[in-house]
Parts: structure tokens; C-alpha cells; sequence
């Protein structure tokens, strides 16, 4: 045990490690946490105030403990989907696990000391939901003591379960994947496949919906008590028994769901490690496999052939996203998933009609600020650009020894962020031109827009890595992990735009959808301006510098 520590900790050192923190980014976590304050004095009262009137309409009824099964089963969901992507990149997609492998640890050991970091998001995650819902509750319900004593552990143990169905899903898919020598590709096909999972679990939901039954059973369970407790966790019996559990903390039945949800605890963490003790190693085996399959001459002359220095560092970039799991999942991945999400729940939604109207009742002003604040906002945090010299490493410094200017470097770095957005931007155009239908001068003129302000952003979160970069990483996933730079490019870039947008939404002198899409381009041009002249201030005294 005290070996299996040991592991733990210096995991988590390495992780967590403030080497190389400079104390300009140690201010840059005061200011964010500066800036979060507002937002938690709105949101704290606002759950608040949701917990209670909830309470007030359930517990005529005897159903008030469909609060604490929603909360614990929609946790169980979002703790189960997160491990879905924590466990495949900590267990496979390190590269610091080839360190561990010869030593002498058992297999157990290395699961256990690789959980540790995942653990940290879970409960991170499970913390800013459950605790002040489960507060609220109590306070609304006049809870005892016990309710909150039995609180702790309920929270100790709710991502066990959840990590564990995730863990037992793929150590038995890694197994063969692995020794097939593709793990290139299951790198890719890995978060993929859990958003494309995320999406198939929606819409298996909205097609087998029956509105009339779903009434009817509504109704039968309203005439039991914790009848709604039981019709919605039916199918997951860790959330059914953890709500027992808190419901009923004096009486004998929830005194034995409080042991059966430790005893369901500790037999998912057994079955964890009894089947990591016989499937982790073997699912390693091949991870330094790659592609040895000869390549033809031409391909070689093709790919040798003389071109614009900035197209070839800026196809070299794009590959190294596509081709790098974390890169892949935090770069693209996330920034699709929102409005993937959307096209599906719209096409579902399609047979309504109601959405070609949605923007009908505002003016072409209004219609343009309201399609460009939201652009900017989605865009305002792009994984790619945020993390565009981070993702170097160690390697950065042989930038400054390549026969490349600095000014051809960072265009690069700013294009590719560019080109992700791209992405994002069709799938926007996608739902403007199939569900909203919107008119093809306000698709043109949005267009125009907001490929502009995509470099805009793109430059920002490029200046704000170059002013704080990590490079000092042993694994992908640390370029992305507990760093400020992604919450001020959104404030840096949504910020000023919201108040821009507001300003115009109420000057009368500024009318029309093309004045105001001229406006707006005007402003990100000197915008653009702007933030070129900081980076490029910044890199004749950063560059001078290093070399």
C-alpha cells in the first residue's frame, strides 16, 4: 500500500508540478477568480431559488425526493461521460505510463496512481453540482444532522461507480485494439466515438418518447409515494438507493440503502481492479506502433516539392492536431460538439416548423449583433488557439534556430486556429440555412463578419499563450489543464464585443443590416490592428531574448 502511494503522489507531482510557473500566471489565476466572483453570487441564489420552488411544488405530493434523483442520476451521466475521456487519455494516451512500465508495480498500482488525476476533474465537476443542491435541499427540507453526516460519503463515492462502467467499457477494448498495432487511429476514433456515443444516447431519448404514456405514468406514480423517485431511476439502481439514502436518514430504510450504496461501491471498485490487474498491461502492449508500411516514390516527390513556407508550417500544424488524441479531442472535437448537438436536436425537432420564425420577429440590426455576439462567444475560447505554442513542448525552442521568421510562424499558428473555426462556422451556416432560414443577404453579410472575427479571436488566443506558455509537459492533456488562458480569451474577446453590441442595439444612428455589418467589420479591422501590433511588440522582445 505504501508502494501504491508513493505512485500516487509522484503522479501527482508530476501532473501538478509549479516548476516553470512564472508569477505572471499565478496573477492571472487572482484575476480570473476576480472576475468568477460576480458570476457565483448570481448563480449560488439562482440554484438556490430553483432548489426551493421545486421542493415547494413536490412535497405535497411526497415526491420531493425527485430532487436529490435527479441530481445524483444526472451526475452519474455527466461523471460517466467525462471518464469516458479521462479514462482512455490517463490510462493509454500518456506518455509518462512508459516510464512506470518496468518497474516493479503491479498492474492494480499503475490504475490506481493514473485514477488520481481523473479523480481530481470528477470530483471538481461533482462538487460545483452537487454540494449546493444538496445544501439548498437540506435547508428547504429542515434535514437533520444525519442527512448531512450521510452527505459526506455519498459525495466521496459518487464518481466510483460512474469511473468504474467507464473503465470496464474500454480496458476490454483497449486489449485488442492495442495488440491490432492501430493505435493511431483509436487514438482518433476514441473521442470520436464518445461524442457520437453522447449524441446516439439523445436521440435513442427523443425517438422513443411517448408523450401520452409518459402522462399516464406521471399520473400513476403521483398516487405513491417516491413514485417519481422510482419511475426515473428506475434502470440505475446506484442513484435510486444513493436518494433512499439521503431521503430517509433515521429510518431503517435508509440506514440499509446507505450500506448497500457502500456495499455497491466497494464492489465496483474490486471488479476495477481485478479486471485492470488482468487487462491493463496487455492493453499497452504496441502503444509505440505506428505506420511502417513503405510509401511510394511519388507520394515522396509529392510531399518533398517546393511550396509557400507559411502553407507548409501551417499543413504541419493541422496534422499534428488531427493526428494527436488530446490535441484532436480539446482543439476540434469540443469545439464541435455544441453545435453538432444543436443540428441533431433540430433535426428531431424539424416536423415543428417553428424554428424557420425563431428570428422573424427581430430587424436585419438585430438579427446580425444577435448571430455575431453568439459566433464570438463560441469561438471567443478556441482550444487551438489558446494552446498554438504550448502545444510545441520542448520542441519550441528549435523554432528559433529554423530558417523561419517569426512574423511567418505566428501567421501559421494564427491560420490554423483559423481553419478550426472554419468547422464551426459551416455547421453555424448549416443551421441558418436548413432550420432558420434566414435571408441570403443577413447569411452573407453574417459571414463576412464572422470569418473575421474568427482571425480576431484566433490572434488572441495565440497572444495570450505566447505571453504565458506551457512547455514543460510530459503528457498532451497538461497543455489544456487547470490553465487560466482560455476564461480571458473569452473575457478579452465576448467581453468588449457584448458591450459593443449592446451600444449599437440602442443607437438609433446605426440602422439596417448592412450599416451595421460595416460597422461591425470596421471595428474588428482596427480590432485585428490592434492585437498584431501586441504580438508583434512582444515577439521582438521574447525572440531577441531566447535566441
Amino acid at each position: 500500500m505504501n508502494k501504491t502511494w508513493l505512485l500516487v503522489k509522484t503522479m501527482l507531482k508530476m501532473q501538478y508540478s509549479k516548476a516553470g510557473t512564472s508569477q505572471s500566471q499565478i496573477w492571472l489565476y487572482v484575476v480570473a477568480g476576480i472576475f468568477l466572483l460576480p458570476v457565483l453570487f448570481i448563480l449560488i441564489p439562482a440554484i438556490q431559488m430553483l432548489v426551493t420552488a421545486m421542493y415547494e411544488v413536490l412535497a405535497p405530493a411526497n415526491q420531493e425526493s425527485l430532487i436529490l434523483g435527479m441530481l445524483l442520476l444526472g451526475l452519474h451521466i455527466l461523471l460517466f461521460m467525462i471518464s469516458l475521456v479521462t479514462v482512455i487519455n490517463s490510462f493509454y494516451f500518456a506518455e509518462d505510463i512508459q516510464s512506470f512500465i518496468p518497474l516493479p508495480l503491479q498492474p492494480y498500482q499503475l490504475l490506481l496512481a493514473k485514477a488520481a488525476n481523473p479523480f481530481l476533474y470528477l470530483y471538481l465537476t461533482a462538487g460545483a453540482v452537487f454540494l449546493p443542491v444538496f445544501y439548498f435541499y437540506g435547508l428547504a427540507s429542515d434535514a437533520s444532522f444525519l442527512y448531512f453526516l450521510y452527505g459526506i460519503p455519498v459525495f466521496l463515492l459518487l464518481p466510483l461507480i460512474p469511473f468504474t462502467i467507464a473503465s470496464l467499457l474500454l480496458m476490454p477494448v483497449m486489449r485488442f485494439v492495442n495488440i491490432s498495432k492501430n493505435k493511431d487511429r483509436s487514438k482518433v476514433a476514441g473521442g470520436i466515438l464518445s461524442l457520437l456515443f453522447i449524441i446516439f444516447i439523445n436521440v435513442l431519448i427523443r425517438l422513443n418518447t411517448d408523450t401520452d404514456g409518459l402522462v399516464e405514468n406521471v399520473a400513476l406514480s403521483l398516487q405513491e409515494g417516491d413514485g417519481l423517485l422510482r419511475m426515473l431511476t428506475i434502470y440505475y439502481p446506484p442513484a435510486y438507493i444513493s436518494t433512499l439514502a439521503l431521503s430517509n436518514p433515521l429510518s431503517l430504510t435508509g440506514i440499509l440503502s446507505f450500506a448497500g450504496m457502500i456495499a455497491m461501491s466497494a464492489a465496483a471498485l474490486v471488479l476495477f481492479l481485478w479486471m485492470g490487474q488482468l487487462l491493463y498491461l496487455k492493453g499497452l502492449l504496441g502503444t509505440g506502433s505506428g505506420n511502417k508500411r513503405p510509401t511510394a516514390s511519388k507520394k515522396v516527390q509529392k510531399k518533398i516539392s517546393a511550396r509557400p513556407v507559411w502553407l507548409s508550417y501551417l499543413q504541419k500544424e493541422l496534422r499534428i492536431i488531427f493526428r494527436t488524441p488530446a490535441f484532436l479531442m480539446q482543439c476540434v472535437v469540443q469545439s464541435l460538439f455544441g453545435p453538432v448537438f444543436i443540428v441533431i436536436i433540430l433535426m428531431l425537432d424539424f416536423e415543428n416548423n417553428s424554428f424557420s420564425g425563431l428570428l422573424g420577429g427581430f430587424s436585419g440590426k438585430q438579427t446580425i449583433l444577435l448571430l455575431f455576439i453568439a459566433t464570438v462567444f463560441i469561438m471567443g475560447s478556441n482550444g487551438t488557439a489558446i494552446s498554438s505554442v504550448s502545444r510545441e513542448g520542448k520542441n519550441w525552442h528549435a523554432n528559433l534556430f529554423l530558417p523561419l521568421k517569426p512574423a511567418q510562424y505566428f501567421f501559421s499558428k494564427i491560420a490554423a486556429a483559423w481553419v478550426i473555426n472554419l468547422f464551426t462556422v459551416l455547421l453555424a451556416l448549416f443551421i441558418f440555412v436548413f432550420f432558420l432560414q434566414l435571408p441570403v443577404g443577413t447569411l452573407l453579410a453574417w459571414l463576412l463578419v464572422v470569418l473575421l472575427a474568427s482571425w480576431f479571436t484566433s490572434a488572441v488566443g495565440t497572444y495570450l499563450d505566447f505571453l504565458d506558455p506551457k512547455l514543460n509537459w510530459t503528457d498532451e492533456q497538461e497543455v489544456f489543464k487547470w490553465r487560466i488562458t482560455s476564461l480571458l480569451s473569452l473575457l478579452i474577446t465576448a467581453g468588449p464585443f457584448g458591450l459593443i453590441v449592446l451600444v449599437l442595439w440602442r443607437v438609433n444612428a446605426v440602422e439596417g443590416l448592412y450599416v451595421t455589418s460595416l460597422v461591425l467589420l470596421v471595428i474588428l479591422a482596427i480590432s485585428i490592428l490592434i492585437i498584431h501590433q501586441l504580438l508583434r511588440k512582444k515577439i521582438n522582445t521574447n525572440w531577441q531574448q531566447q535566441i
